[in-house]
C-alpha cells in the first residue's frame, strides 16, 4: 500500500509540475506575442519619425521654414580680412597659400 500511495503521489507532483510549467509557458507566449506587436508599432513610428526628418531637411522646406523666420536669401558672401578687419566682397588668392 505505501507503494501505491508513493507512485500517486510522484504522479500528481508531476502531473502539478506539467501544469505550472504549462501554464508559465503559456504567460511567456503570451509577453512574447505582446512584445512583438510594441516592436511592430515602434519600427513604424520609427519610421514616420525618419520621414519626417527627411521632409524637414528637404532644402524647400528649409528655405520655408526661414522664411517664416523672417531670414532672406543671401546675397554675396562677404569676407573680413584677418589681417585689416575689413569687410570685402571676394577672398584674395594669396591669403592662406603660405
Amino acid at each position: 500500500m505505501p507503494f501505491v500511495l508513493l507512485i500517486l503521489g510522484l504522479l500528481g507532483s508531476a502531473m502539478f509540475g506539467g501544469l505550472v510549467l504549462h501554464t508559465a509557458l503559456a504567460h511567456d507566449a503570451h509577453v512574447l506575442a505582446e512584445l512583438r506587436q510594441d516592436n511592430r508599432e515602434l519600427s513604424q513610428q520609427e519610421e514616420q519619425l525618419r520621414e519626417d526628418v527627411l521632409r524637414g531637411e528637404a532644402p524647400e522646406a528649409l528655405a520655408e521654414e526661414a522664411e517664416q523666420l523672417g531670414m532672406e536669401p543671401g546675397s554675396t558672401p562677404r569676407f573680413i580680412d584677418p589681417e585689416t578687419g575689413e569687410i570685402v566682397d571676394s577672398v584674395d588668392s594669396t591669403v592662406g597659400s603660405e
